[in-house]
């Protein structure tokens, strides 16, 4: 588990506070600057962020989460489970336009580069700290998170990165409540929230396990040592050395934790790390079981989990060792998981905090939806924190062993060769009390060199590969002068957006809907099923259409929704049409 954070914080000086601050405001201000150039060119990856646009505004007017883009009346709740997003609804209702998620998802990824960078200057000198803020900032999931425009996961961001430094620092109760709330962002996330949870009883445990484990190490080698002697000794001894086994184990949990309670469970529940981990597990295993098993099909018009084919049980029923083998099979999958190793300067693995990104990379790597594979989108986003922390947590514990292997070197000097052991596993000589020798260590005395240097290069390593794989990644878009050039259509869409009469129902495909959201009822114009609309606006050039747009506007709005359209404009192939009293 996480070790606590040094004696000597670089952190405190009051230099040191302005840099998480400078690194969140770099952050917010580089995507920021990202959002605005897609905004200015009308750039729109995916219906998405006007999903998510539609189901604030419905929040924001006090309504239930009603999104038409997804169909005629479709609850939101009943295709992902994020209820916390209604915290963001009052500033939505302050500033109503679709740039407004993009800002507040810039913002929050901001919020999280601070969070990070200060858990490191708690560990670290400003430089490698700052590098290890910089790093987590241009990171690969949260970039590819910024080009697909906002998304729920947003909120976990932040969320998980104050949660995984108080788990680090070992306060656990800021890192249950800052982490609970993690599990109505998406209904995944509650095993997530699970697993922070086993980490906090795993470390409330380690002492009772650690006792129990050497009591029974030491009275089994004195059993053994007792059958060596013992050829002419009687059973019953023999049982009576067992029977020691078994109650020094019973009294070194007891001892391993600090306690003198005949009832270890009783003194392990006193830890606040194993009530508040307990807790969590609990939480979070339930908000995810309700959730798919219970919420969401009730608000799904089909009745059903609409993702239920994440992950194909059949298969994994069928064929166990396909669980390990779907893991980096195809080579797209492989991919990811040597992003996230190089990222994390490798060495981030050290730390078991790096445990907490398995359950989102195991079933996106399960999936047989390949979507779900890759490095790119915004399913990559919540491990960024994850990995950033461990890395965190990890150059500590490489400077701990490393501090261990030095003491180690310096007591083998003093107390000379190790001496060779005896058949009955005990040292010919015992080292003078108090002493480490190489017997008791499990780091050679020349290992610390190599994990002090490992523990140094470690954060300029993350930048490093932060900024080369960065050179792939959507901010490097920003460095051209394409990237600031408005859409040479701007006008034509602009207009077509103001032909539609506020509140009026609108089908449109993905070019315009941004533009559209906020002020009108959108609809899909693939959605067949939906009403009539009021109007119809399609833009040729869209990639909705594959290259194929509708060469007539009005009979394809008449086939697609049996009512009669007149055109109202069209210009530079942005077509307005309304529907026919």
């Amino acid at each position: 588990m996480a070790r606590s954070p040094a004696s000597a914080d670089p952190g405190r000086t009051r230099p040191a506070w302005l840099l998480p601050v400078l690194v969140g405001a770099f952050t917010t201000a580089v995507y920021c600057a990202f959002s605005w150039s897609q905004w200015i060119r009308w750039d729109v990856p995916s219906w998405d962020n006007a999903i998510f646009t539609q189901l604030l505004s419905a929040y924001a007017s006090g309504h239930a989460p009603i999104v038409d883009i997804k169909g005629h009346g479709f609850n939101l709740l009943g295709d992902h489970f994020h209820p916390l997003l209604i915290v963001l609804a009052p500033i939505y209702a302050v500033f109503p336009s679709a740039l407004t998620p993009m800002i507040l998802q810039d913002v929050l990824f901001g919020i999280s580069a601070a969070v990070v960078t200060r858990c490191a200057l708690r560990v670290l000198r400003p430089a490698p700290a700052v590098a290890i803020g910089v790093a987590y900032a241009l990171s690969f999931g949260l970039q590819n998170a910024v080009a697909v425009q906002f998304h729920e996961i947003a909120l976990a961001v932040p969320l998980l990165a104050l949660g995984m430094c108080a788990l680090r620092e070992r306060r656990w109760r800021a890192a249950a409540l800052w982490s609970a709330p993690v599990a109505l962002v998406k209904e995944d996330l509650g095993v997530t929230v699970a697993t922070i949870g086993a980490l906090m009883l795993g470390h409330a445990l380690v002492p009772f396990a650690r006792g129990w484990s050497r009591a029974v190490r030491r009275r089994w080698a004195e059993l053994r040592a007792y059958t060596h002697r013992g050829a002419g000794r009687s059973a019953a001894h023999m049982h009576g050395a067992e029977d020691r086994v078994t109650a020094d184990a019973r009294h070194g949990e007891d001892r391993g934790a600090g306690q003198t309670s005949a009832d270890p469970a009783r003194a392990v529940l006193r830890e606040p790390a194993a009530r508040w981990g307990a807790a969590l597990m609990v939480w979070g295993v339930l908000a995810s079981a309700l959730a798919v098993g219970v919420i969401l099909p009730a608000f799904n018009p089909a009745g059903e989990f609409a993702y239920s084919d994440k992950i194909d049980l059949a298969l994994l029923l069928r064929n166990p060792a396909s669980v390990v083998v779907l893991q980096v099979v195809p080579v797209e999958k492989l991919v990811t998981w040597l992003l996230l190793l190089l990222i994390g300067a490798v060495v981030a693995v050290r730390s078991p905090l790096a445990l907490v990104a398995l359950p989102t990379l195991a079933w996106r790597m399960l999936s047989p939806n390949h979507g779900y594979w890759g490095p790119g989108w915004h399913y990559s986003a919540v491990l960024m924190p994850v990995v950033f922390v461990a890395l965190v947590d990890a150059i500590d514990r490489l400077r701990n062993d490393a501090d261990r292997a030095r003491k180690a070197g310096s007591n083998v000097v003093r107390d000379g060769p190790a001496r060779p052991r005896t058949e009955g596993g005990h040292a010919g000589s015992a080292a003078p009390s108090g002493r480490l020798t190489r017997d008791r260590s499990p780091l050679l005395p020349g290992e610390g060199a190599v994990l002090r240097t490992m523990a140094r290069a470690a954060p300029w390593a993350a930048l490093v590969v932060a900024l080369a794989v960065g050179t792939q990644q959507p901010l490097a878009q920003l460095a051209t002068a394409e990237a600031w050039q408005p859409d040479p259509h701007h006008d034509a869409k602009a207009a077509a957006v103001e032909r539609i009469p506020h509140g009026a129902s609108v089908a449109t495909d993905l070019s315009l809907m941004n533009g559209l959201v906020s002020t009108t009822r959108v609809h899909w114009i693939g959605n067949g099923d939906d009403p009539a609309p009021e109007y119809v606006v399609v833009d040729r050039l869209s990639g909705t259409w594959g290259g194929e747009p509708p060469a007539d506007v009005t009979g394809y709005a008449r086939d697609m929704y049996g009512a009669d359209y007149t055109v109202v404009s069209d210009e530079e192939n942005i077509v307005v049409a309304r529907r026919s009293a």
